[in-house]
C-alpha cells in the first residue's frame, strides 16, 4: 500500500468518526434514545466484522489478554455511554472539541503512573492546552454544564483505554481485539438499553442514521484506521485523526447551524496544536496502539 493510500484511509477514518455527532442527532430527532442507538450500532457493528474474523481464521485471544480486552469494552461502553448523552446537552462542535483533550489526559496519567517524565517541553504543552480548554470552556457555548462535564468524562474515560490498550499484548491481531472489545460494548450497552427502558427509531430517516453509524462511522472507521496505521505508523496516524473534531464542528456548523464564539475557535485551536506537538514526542504512550484505536 502507498503512503498517499494510507493517508487517506486514516482521513477517512477520522471523517467517519467525525460524523458520528451527525447521524447521532438524526437518529435522536427520530425519536431513538442513546441506549438503543448505541447497542444497535455495536450489535450491528459486531454482525458486520465477525464474518470476517471467521473467515479469515483470525485466533482470539485468550486468558488474561482476553480479560484487558474485555475491560476495554467495558470501558469503551462507558465512554460511548457518556459521549451519546452529551451530544443531548451540548452541541456536536463543543462535544467533538471537549473529547479531543484525550491525548493531553493519556500524558498526564502516564506521569502519575511512572510510565513517563515530565520535562519542560511536555510541562509548556500541557500548560498551553490547559489554557486553550479554559478559553474554550469560558466563552460562548452552545451546552448546558451537564453536557460539558460528560463530555469531559468522556475524554478522561478515553484516556484510561487508551492506556490499557497500550499495555495489553501487541501479538493480537488488531481485528481479534477490536471484535472482542465491540462485542463486550454491544453486550454492556445492550444491557443498558433493556435496563432503562430504551426506544428505537420511529422513522426510516432513523435507521438509516443508526445503520450510517454502525457500518461508516465504526466498522469503516476502524477499519480504514487499522489498515492505514500499518503503514504510516500510529504516531502520524494520530495526528492526521486531529481533523476529527474539526469535522464535527464543520458538520455542526453546517447541518445544525451551530455556532461557536471566536473564543472557542481559538481555545479549541490551542488544544488541538498542544495535541499535535505532544503526539510528535518519541514516547510510548504518544502512539495510540492499533489494538485500542477504536473510538468514538
Amino acid at each position: 500500500m502507498s503512503r498517499p493510500t494510507a493517508v487517506f484511509l486514516v482521513l477517512l477514518s477520522a471523517l467517519g468518526f467525525g460524523s458520528i455527532a451527525l447521524f447521532a442527532k438524526i437518529a435522536y430527532a427520530s425519536g431513538a434514545s442513546p441506549s438503543a442507538l448505541l447497542a444497535l450500532r455495536f450489535l450491528l457493528a459486531v454482525a458486520m466484522l465477525a464474518p470476517l474474523v471467521w473467515i479469515k481464521r483470525i485466533p482470539l485471544p485468550r486468558g488474561r489478554t482476553l480479560a484487558g480486552y474485555v475491560l476495554m469494552g467495558l470501558l469503551y461502553t462507558a465512554q460511548a455511554q457518556t459521549y451519546f448523552n452529551a451530544l443531548l446537552y451540548a452541541s456536536s462542535g463543543l462535544v467533538g472539541l471537549l473529547l479531543y483533550i484525550y491525548p493531553i489526559l493519556v500524558t498526564i496519567l502516564a506521569i502519575m503512573l511512572g510510565w513517563e517524565k515530565l520535562d519542560r517541553r511536555m510541562l509548556m504543552l500541557m500548560t498551553f492546552a490547559c489554557l486553550g480548554l479554559a478559553i474554550t470552556l469560558g466563552g460562548k457555548l452552545q451546552g448546558q454544564p451537564l453536557g460539558i462535564f460528560l463530555a469531559l468524562s468522556a475524554a478522561a474515560i478515553y484516556a484510561t483505554y487508551i492506556l490499557l490498550g497500550n499495555r495489553l499484548s501487541r501479538n493480537t491481531h488488531p481485528l481479534a481485539a477490536t471484535i472482542v472489545i465491540l462485542t463486550t460494548a454491544a453486550c454492556g450497552n445492550g444491557a443498558l438499553a433493556i435496563v432503562s427502558g430504551a426506544t428505537l427509531p420511529a422513522t426510516a430517516g432513523g435507521w438509516l442514521a443508526v445503520g450510517a453509524i454502525a457500518l461508516f462511522c465504526t466498522v469503516i472507521a476502524i477499519s480504514a484506521f487499522l489498515s492505514g496505521v500499518k503503514h504510516i505508523g500510529a504516531s502520524q496516524a494520530s495526528i492526521i485523526s486531529t481533523l476529527e473534531p474539526v469535522i464535527t464542528l464543520a458538520i455542526g456548523a453546517c447541518v445544525f447551524g451551530e455556532k461557536a464564539s471566536a473564543s472557542q475557535l481559538l481555545g479549541g485551536a490551542m488544544v488541538l496544536i498542544a495535541v499535535i506537538l505532544l503526539a510528535q514526542r518519541p514516547a510510548p504512550v504518544a502512539r495510540i496502539d492499533s489494538n485500542a484505536a477504536c473510538l468514538s
